[in-house]
């Protein structure tokens, strides 16, 4: 990254951003600048592909931006060495107010003269000593962030540049803000300022919103030249946060413009945060005097997001923490009050895991005199089923040996009546044959064909005996039987 390139970006913002009247993240963020710092584009479409940076923004200061990183922009001593050139009263007077522009500073002053005029406020402060004056001029937006009601008498410190206001010709100092000077007065504006808000119940409990009980997504709103954030990220711990962090001054009341735009930036940028951390160490009622206006605390109060404010602080709690969600004295109490919930979480996860063990172990010491004694009663389960198969083989042997002997008897009386019956078979046997034979002879008796060896024949129509002439006709021809053979007739008359 060239960093000179990236100091020569932040002071064309610083000015542009003054010149326009809008916070210096309108123009362009810091992680836009950076990025352009690191990638050095040479052209429009590479200007086009640092994130932010769309036709609109390149339209309103591309150009600018190009000739800071190629490093040919013309200076204003540069500018009046074209001797031929001849300016328009308008572009002279811009080449004036971007050079007077540079010419930041903080001036003191008593007020001297004031009118407000609504949108702006012209006053002008005068030096004790030998009464030279400035005339200063300050928009109203930028009043009201300063917080405070000019008095003529009030020494005051302004902060600003010289301006030349065009339509007038006139050169005024054109201020940011304006800052009380001595202890009793702030402390007088502190507890004004004060009432007024606790009045309007900006610091009620009812307001406040909670914090989530364990933030992992993290805004944090701090200087990366201070302390504040070394103490914050050395103590938030080790728990997968995801931290956003905006670069902000938290000294003296200049600050108070960063600490806005920081504010601005998260709520509309990255709304899903978990909570913004603002934090800064200890500083006299001065040097805190930016968490003590009127424009931060309604800031924070109107935040989306919950916000946990570490301001350190000498004496009196500044009213930016009082604004806050919820306020620790440092930033290292800012981080302990995250990391405290994840530390108890993991203490939690310890303790449940040695009772988990615990009663694990005891569940299986118990579950170990279970199997002892499932294992004796299986033991004395099994004799009892061998002692009972014991006497089922001995009753089955019994039976066994009974059938045998059953079988024997049986085989011995099937013999036996095997015997007899061949006995019985036997007469019964000759008794029939002697049966036959009587009957034979008394078939032999009556055989037709005994009658026909007699001289008798049989006479058959169509295979059935004629007992009668009535049972043929003249013209039949029957079957006549004798004892030696067949013959056919006819019949001739009847």
């Amino acid at each position: 990254m060239d960093k000179t390139i990236l100091e020569n970006l932040r002071k064309w913002r610083d000015r542009t951003a003054k010149r326009e009247h809008v916070e210096m993240y309108r123009v362009l963020g810091n992680q836009a600048l950076e990025e352009i710092a690191q990638k050095l584009p040479q052209n429009k479409e590479a200007l086009l592909e640092i994130k932010g940076i769309k036709e609109k923004k390149y339209a309103r200061y591309g150009e600018d931006i190009l000739e800071i990183v190629r490093g040919d922009r013309q200076e204003f001593t540069e500018k009046f060495k074209e001797k031929e050139r001849v300016f328009e009263v308008s572009q002279y007077l811009d080449v004036l107010n971007d050079k007077l522009s540079e010419s930041e500073a903080r001036v003191k002053g008593e007020v001297s003269s004031l009118e407000n005029r609504g949108n702006y406020v012209f006053f002008g402060i005068k030096d004790k000593n030998d009464e030279s004056l400035l005339n200063c001029f300050i928009w109203q937006e930028d009043y009201l962030v300063s917080g405070l009601e000019l008095q003529e008498g009030m020494e005051v410190v302004i902060w600003g540049y010289p301006n030349i206001f065009k339509p007038s010709g006139r050169l005024s100092f054109q201020t940011k803000l304006i800052e009380l000077v001595g202890e009793g007065l702030l402390k007088k504006a502190y507890e004004e300022l004060k009432r007024k808000l606790e009045s309007e119940g900006i610091f009620a409990p009812e307001r406040k919103k909670s914090l989530p009980e364990y933030a992992r997504y993290i805004g944090l709103i701090t200087s990366h030249q201070g302390a504040a954030i070394g103490d914050f990220s050395s103590n938030v711990g080790n728990y997968g946060y995801r931290i956003k962090f905006f670069d902000s001054r938290v000294e003296g009341k200049q600050a108070v413009f960063d600490l806005i735009s920081g504010l601005k930036w998260f709520n509309e940028n990255i709304p899903d945060l978990d909570i913004i951390v603002m934090v800064r160490g200890g500083g006299s009622l001065e040097s805190l005097q930016a968490f003590n206006t009127e424009a931060l605390v309604r800031e924070i109060a109107d935040s989306k997001i919950p916000i946990l404010a570490g301001i350190g602080h000498e004496k009196d709690v500044s009213l930016a923490a009082l604004a806050a969600d919820k306020m620790v004295s440092t930033p290292t109490a800012a981080a302990l009050e995250i990391r405290q919930v994840w530390d108890e979480a993991i203490h939690k996860i310890e303790r449940n895991e040695k009772i988990i063990l615990n009663l694990f172990a005891g569940a299986l010491e118990q579950q170990k005199f279970k199997l002892i004694n499932l294992e004796r009663n299986l033991t004395k389960g099994f004799l009892a089923i061998y002692d009972y198969f014991d006497k089922l083989k001995n009753s089955i042997q019994n039976g066994i040996d009974r059938i045998k002997m059953v079988l024997k008897i049986s085989r011995e009386n099937l013999a036996g009546l095997t015997k007899k019956i061949m006995s019985s078979f036997g007469s019964n046997l000759k008794l029939a044959d002697e049966n036959i034979k009587n009957i034979l002879k008394t078939l032999e008796s009556h055989n037709p064909e005994r009658q026909l060896k007699l001289g008798y024949s049989l006479v058959s129509l169509e295979g059935k005996i004629v007992r009668s002439v009535k049972d043929v006709k003249t013209g039949d021809n029957i079957g006549i039987q004798v004892s030696d053979g067949k013959f056919e007739s006819e019949v001739k008359k009847i």
